[in-house]
């Protein structure tokens, strides 16, 4: 749970040693494993920049999400000390349109400490505290231990500061917590690559354990395609920063992008700073695994310049 030393606020590794292993050299091992396999899909599919200031990660358990991570940290800005993690609620029922988070001085991972800042202090308006919810939630948790790793890497401290989302009403509600986190970090910061913003969130969840089959359960090879195609139409119009779009869609009705509202905010963040997104990786548990059944979930990656 969070701790406590004095004053100070700590959040433990929740998930080491089961969403992805609590054993440093092993973590370190499967990280720079997932820059390798990031690398070979961006040398069939280069991204036409080098660093990247927004970004749409998945959170599963690392087996499946560290490919996707990894293109974000290798595509970190060189100038970066602060990242803002947004996230879904998996284990608690939040309010809508508001930011709900806790005061944490430090985040625990096996590969070592980083860092917290505040990014609202408790009189912002949107602003909800609810610790319990932010130690539990392995959206946020699953980004972490990258960043420990690039700590290492650069031997530099960098500061983070998380929060979850669990649904956005609006096109305008995106842009007000959009705007909101504009002003908590500086433009200027964005500009200059010093503050990254990242949305935690798998796509789609498919399959009866979902209770999620709009395109059938067979046969698989025409219902993968056809949640592609889904999820690749969603991500784009976030590529675009076209969340009014998004909401008048179908997809927004019926999606099961469980970090859709964190999703949004970023996308209406990036496309207030001009910047261009990119689909940078796409693809699902069953291809992970290398196998076929009739429940699986799809991971996308997106980065904007």
């Amino acid at each position: 749970m969070i701790g406590k030393k004095g004053t100070h606020t700590i959040r433990r590794a929740w998930f080491a040693g089961s969403w992805y292993s609590a054993d440093p050299a092993e973590l370190e091992t499967s990280i720079e494993l997932s820059f390798e396999n990031a690398r070979s899909v961006e040398t069939q599919h280069p991204l036409p920049f080098s660093e990247a200031r927004f970004a749409v990660l998945p959170h599963a358990g690392h087996t499946f999400s560290s490919r996707g991570i990894a293109h974000a940290f290798a595509h970190i800005p060189a100038k970066l000390e602060r990242i803002v993690i947004l996230g879904p609620s998996h284990y608690a029922v939040l309010d809508a349109d508001r930011f709900t988070t806790a005061d944490i001085d430090t985040f625990e991972t096996p590969l070592g400490e980083v860092k917290g800042f505040e990014l609202f202090d408790k009189s912002h308006p949107r602003r909800i505290d609810h610790p319990v919810a932010v130690q539990r939630e392995h959206a946020l948790e699953m980004i972490l231990p990258f960043i420990a790793y690039l700590q290492h890497q650069r031997k530099q401290h960098l500061q983070v500061s998380v929060a979850l989302v669990s649904q956005i009403t609006s096109p305008e509600a995106a842009r007000l917590l959009a705007s909101d986190i504009e002003q908590a970090i500086c433009a200027e910061s964005l500009d200059e690559g010093k503050v990254m913003v990242i949305a935690s969130s798998d796509f789609t969840h498919y399959g009866r354990r979902f209770n999620y089959v709009v395109h059938g359960e067979s046969p698989l090879s025409h219902v993968t395609e056809s949640v592609k195609r889904d999820d690749l139409a969603i991500a784009n119009f976030l590529a675009r920063g076209d969340v009014r779009a998004l909401f008048l869609s179908d997809y927004q009705r019926r999606s099961t992008v469980c970090g859709l509202a964190a999703a949004e905010i970023v996308s209406s963040l990036a496309f207030s700073n001009q910047s261009e997104g990119y689909i940078a990786d796409y693809y699902t548990s069953l291809d992970v695994l290398g196998s076929s059944g009739a429940d699986f979930v799809t991971y996308c990656t997106l980065l904007w310049r």
